[in-house]
């Protein structure tokens, strides 16, 4: 009887391999799957091999081709490279949900809320919304303008009090107070007190190191949560999230108490009165306002300081480019008034130099996590929305709920293929035809940081501090790239 048993228990277990390792049909190339872990294992010692997820990418699409399969736990995985992959993955829209999994629900009280987790129509219409009311207020020239010289002229005020020290700067810790304090005055009207942004920036700061935007380790393993909280790193998200959240929440409410209908209460404001109106019921409510301003100062935050980052530890490392920036700021505007935001069509080196910084941050990052929300097909390739072996079988059919597609800019902006010469140096004359200011298609740009790389330029000389070993261009993945933090030996003009 007991052979009998252990003849069964082998066929079972043999078969559920088999199962187990079995690929779609048509599934994109890929590596080698285990059971229970997939390609997990090889997949992290080549991350921990080359650094960041969009290398990994890189690595997978030279083997495999520009689209790779893969099973990361239980998920059903796709990596996209390179791109004419991007956009072909970019233009269909039933590839282009978000991950509904404890990653994208543990953050907003269970539920997918916000706007970078969520997706179709109601998406779409809560983006668009905040949008609008950015363009209207934020992103006015006049009123953006404003915001944005008055922290110049604070970020300019502190590296005066350094220089009368020692002329030591750590660049990396000059710009998030600032950044948070635009950040917070589109979001309320008004900037907060200097404890309540300082605070607000240490939670900001353990976000950025703490939780990269590919995801965790429970994000993969759900059931570590129960068992490892600590270590799987569930903790640490869901705490930072609900500092964050409850930062938020007390300006909802002081806004829902004192703010009277000015228009200058910002986006909160704004969007309480949308939540009011009777037809919008069931599209905004307060969850939602909740999770997308967690959203906005996340997305904000990260992207601008680190995006500042790369653009200063490149001028550092580049005093010509510094140099002949400085002389087209002289030339077009002198050293009498600070530059604003109508002097960029005038300052096109300038702007290439912002360009050519982003390309190189931008490069580095991945995309937000996409999943197939209908079978579909990329790159020839079938892109099943679930597992369809599982599908009758409702005790594992969750465990297999969607494909996720991971795609990044790496394959677009730091590739040869893509048409960049060179694509790792600091070239910002890439951006430069004929004097004036020339786009590629393939470039993907975002974020705004000339007005701040402007009005520095202009203002200081940024050199590696004497003594000092020369700080290198070492980046550190987590919600977006980041260089590591480095001081720099700054003096006046």
């Amino acid at each position: 009887m007991w052979l009998t048993v252990i003849l069964v228990l082998t066929i079972f277990l043999v078969l559920l391999w088999y199962v187990d390792t079995r690929k779609p049909n048509n599934f994109p190339p890929g590596p080698k799957w285990l059971p229970i872990i997939g390609c997990t294992w090889e997949l992290r010692n080549l991350h921990k091999a080359k650094g960041s997820l969009a290398e990994v990418a890189q690595e997978l699409a030279v083997k495999y081709g520009p689209v790779v399969g893969a099973r990361v736990g239980r998920k059903l995985t796709v990596f996209v490279y390179g791109s004419k992959a991007t956009k072909e993955l970019l233009s269909k829209y039933e590839l282009n949900g978000r991950p509904n999994d404890i990653f994208s629900t543990s953050r907003t009280f269970g539920k997918r809320k916000g706007i970078s987790f969520t997706d179709s129509e109601f998406q779409q219409k809560q983006k668009r919304f905040l949008m609008q009311q950015l363009k209207e207020y934020g992103f006015r020239k006049d009123v953006m303008g404003e915001i944005l010289a008055e922290e110049v002229r604070a970020i300019i005020y502190n590296i005066k009090k350094k220089i009368e020290d020692d002329g030591v700067v750590c660049i990396t810790s000059l710009f998030p107070v600032h950044i948070l304090n635009i950040l917070h005055l589109l979001m309320t009207g008004d900037k907060g007190s200097v404890q309540e942004m300082e605070e607000l920036c240490r939670t900001m700061y353990d976000f950025s190191h703490n939780i990269p935007l590919t995801g965790m380790l429970f994000s993969h393993f759900p059931f570590l949560r129960y068992i490892c909280p600590d270590y799987c790193g569930y903790n640490t998200y869901v705490n930072i999230h609900k500092r964050i959240l409850e930062f938020l929440s007390k300006k909802i409410r002081i806004l829902k108490e004192d703010c009277g209908p000015q228009p200058s209460c910002g986006f909160i404001h704004t969007y309480l009165e949308r939540i009011n109106s009777v037809e919008e019921k069931g599209n905004f409510s307060d969850e939602q306002l909740l999770a997308t301003c967690l959203d906005f100062l996340i997305t904000g935050f990260d992207t601008s300081c680190n995006a500042l980052g790369f653009a200063f530890l490149y001028l550092l490392l580049h005093p010509g480019v510094q140099k002949r920036g400085q002389e087209e700021i002289d030339s077009v505007i002198g050293r009498q008034r600070l530059p604003s935001l109508e002097d960029r069509p005038r300052l096109p080196y300038v702007e290439s130099i912002v360009m050519e910084s982003l390309r190189l941050f931008a490069g580095r990052a991945s995309m937000v996590p996409r999943r197939a929300m209908r079978d579909s097909t990329l790159n020839g390739y079938f892109i099943p929305k679930v597992n369809n072996r599982f599908n009758k079988l409702s005790l594992v059919r969750d465990i297999f709920k969607d494909t996720i597609i991971q795609g990044n800019l790496r394959g677009s902006l730091l590739d040869e293929s893509s048409g960049w010469e060179n694509p790792e140096a600091f070239n910002p004359d890439r951006f430069m035809k004929d004097g004036t200011l020339s786009v590629p298609d393939n470039f993907i740009p975002f974020g705004n940081i000339f007005l701040i790389v402007a009005c520095l330029l202009q203002a200081f000389n940024f050199k590696a501090v004497p003594g000092s070993p020369r700080p290198t261009v070492d980046v550190v993945e987590g919600f977006t790239p980041s260089v590591k933090p480095f001081k720099a030996f700054v003096t006046f003009r």
